[in-house]
């Protein structure tokens, strides 16, 4: 029975790397790496960087055997001499290995290295120290390595290994040759995985594997080792059902039902994904995780710089914009945020999944309308052009391709009812008056109208700009403000699109400053006088004025319009004669 123990290994130790062509997923350390062997320029001090279980302490150990290897320095040792054996086995009296996670101070230091370091190697041709989690060590022992780093004996390699390369003191970095160490790719994890199958005669459905390297990310270590629980569980099987079992993986047709109710904005098909993910008791931070990975993925497609996604995904956003998507992944990237700040995870869930769907990322859209109207009234604007004042606490609903149109910086989450289940109904919408149309085939409403369903920021701005027609056929935009201008440069493309719709032909677009702002009307206070409560007297070196009193332009016509669409009382503050 002791000898089944003994003969008994865990894979990710039987089948760990022992030569540079074995090395997954780093092909430039390893290539590096052998050339310097083959021609026999070692260097003194290495430093690997990277993250845990790319393979930076295994590289170590498969350095120190090519230094040491009887047909030495090679890059491509035996395996089969003493050293080759004992380095492997971390036997080696002349390899040392020191954890400095667990031998932090100097003291520890001193006694693995310092003291040591000026003896001859015992048998081999170097003493190598090997220094893993070497960013654990603390000023004191950095500060008693660095001069045997500067200058060791000629028979001594250092190799430091590190998760955290910027706790490495600068010192000690520029006097190593740096090796930057990888994440390995899914694709190379699943097909390393497949290999290792094979070897052990493990039944593994081919999704299961990509399941195994996304939930390893990027860990050739940790992917392996997935690979050897998922084998004792299923008895020499591994499925998908298997996986997603045993590491909480949310099914697909779950995760494709949220994303499509997010994006249908339909709360009430929401809760119903949520109750069947709650039945299912899948944890709300592995829920978000599998969202937002399988978002990223068509959401990179959309912008051309990513690879192609599942199927089943592809067709599932098909109708989702780049923008929709990104606000999305904003979105669910804070729930993950609060979600581990806070303490009850259901409820963090629910506020990140539903105010996803609500309206309130259309305030930049509310307060550009708002402005509009606010200068047209002053100007003295007629009211014929307004419609009924909407209700507040109804935000209008916006198309779903247009939810990454609020800026991350406005307080959406307070502005947004609670997350519950039931229905938002749209409140009319607020439509300023606009220009007619500019001449031509193109129509400056229109215009507007079709921008703003693909952005509603840039058809806020449009609202305040204006257009017209060039000749041979090219239209110019101008617009009042460099902010504006700056925005549309920037969607420049969505314009061209939107005027060679209208148009029935591409249109060449010119975008300028140029669109001033109607002027004040005369008799208003400027905009620094702060606004006197209901009831108060007028500020002092003013008096009130009624609209009606001896009104004869617009100004007053457009105050009077004002009290017919908002109610109240609208007055003038008329500054008394000096």
């Amino acid at each position: 029975m002791s000898k089944e123990k003994a003969a008994h290994q865990v894979l990710a130790r039987k089948y760990r790397p022992q030569g540079f062509e074995e090395l997954v997923g780093q092909p430039a350390v390893s290539q590096t790496l052998s050339n310097a062997l083959t021609a026999k320029r070692v260097h003194h001090a290495y430093l690997f960087t990277g993250p845990r279980g790319c393979g930076k302490t295994t590289t170590a150990r498969i350095l120190a055997k090519g230094l040491n290897c009887e047909k030495g320095p090679t890059p491509a040792p035996c395996d089969e001499c003493a050293s080759c054996r004992e380095i492997a086995l971390s036997s080696s009296l002349d390899v040392l290995e020191m954890d400095a996670a667990s031998h932090t101070g100097v003291d520890d230091v001193r006694e693995v290295i310092i003291e040591t370091v000026a003896l001859a190697p015992t048998r081999d041709r170097y003493k190598v120290f090997i220094i893993d989690e070497a960013h654990m060590l603390s000023n004191s022992a950095f500060n008693a390595l660095l001069k045997t780093i500067e200058e060791p004996p000629p028979h001594v390699v250092f190799i430091l290994a590190t998760t955290e390369v910027h706790k490495i003191p600068a010192t000690i970095a520029s006097r190593c040759q740096r090796f930057k160490f990888r994440p390995v790719a899914p694709d190379l994890l699943a097909g390393h995985l497949a290999s290792i199958a094979k070897k052990e005669k493990v039944a593994v459905e081919p999704e299961a594997l990509d399941l195994l390297s996304r939930a390893a990310e990027g860990s050739l270590r940790d992917a392996v080792s997935l690979l050897d629980q998922c084998r004792s569980v299923g008895e020499g099987k591994v499925t998908v059902e298997s996986v997603r079992e045993m590491f909480g993986f949310v099914p697909q047709d779950l995760l494709i039902g949220v994303a499509g109710a997010l994006l249908a904005r339909d709360p009430k098909a929401l809760a119903g994904w949520l109750k069947k993910i709650y039945e299912e008791g899948v944890e709300p931070a592995q829920l978000l995780k599998d969202l937002r990975a399988a978002i990223e993925g068509v959401y990179l497609v959309k912008l051309g710089a990513g690879e192609p996604v599942d199927a089943l995904w592809t067709k599932a956003l098909a109708g989702a914009s780049a923008d929709g998507l990104g606000f999305l992944l904003r979105r669910l990237n804070r729930a993950l945020e609060e979600l581990r700040y806070g303490d009850s995870p259901r409820l963090a869930l629910e506020l990140g999944l539903f105010s996803a769907i609500e309206a309130a990322h259309d305030l930049g859209a509310w307060v550009a309308r708002l402005e509009a109207l606010e200068k047209r009234l002053a100007a003295g604007g007629g009211g014929s052009g307004l419609s009924p004042a909407p209700s507040l606490a109804a935000p209008r609903q916006a198309p779903a391709a247009s939810l990454d149109e609020m800026d991350e910086s406005e307080p959406e989450d307070e502005l947004a009812p609670s997350a519950g289940p039931a229905s938002r109904n749209p409140g009319p919408a607020i439509t300023p008056p606009r220009e007619p149309a500019p001449g031509g085939s193109i129509a400056w409403p229109a215009l507007i109208e079709a921008v703003s369903k693909e952005k509603i920021t840039l058809g806020s701005a449009l609202e305040k700009g204006r257009g017209e027609p060039l000749p041979g056929g090219g239209y110019r935009i101008l617009f009042a403000k460099n902010f504006d201008l700056d925005m549309a440069k920037r969607s420049a493309a969505v314009l061209e699109a939107a005027l060679a719709r209208l148009a029935g032909r591409p249109v060449a677009l010119e975008l300028a400053l140029g669109a001033a702002d109607a002027a004040p009307a005369g008799d208003i206070v400027d905009r620094g006088m702060p606004a006197p409560a209901p009831g108060a007297d007028a500020p002092p070196g003013t008096r009130w004025k009624d609209i009606g009193e001896g009104a004869s332009g617009g100004g007053a016509g457009g105050l009077k319009n004002a009290e017919g669409v908002f109610g109240g009382k609208a007055r003038i503050i008329k500054k008394n004669a000096p």
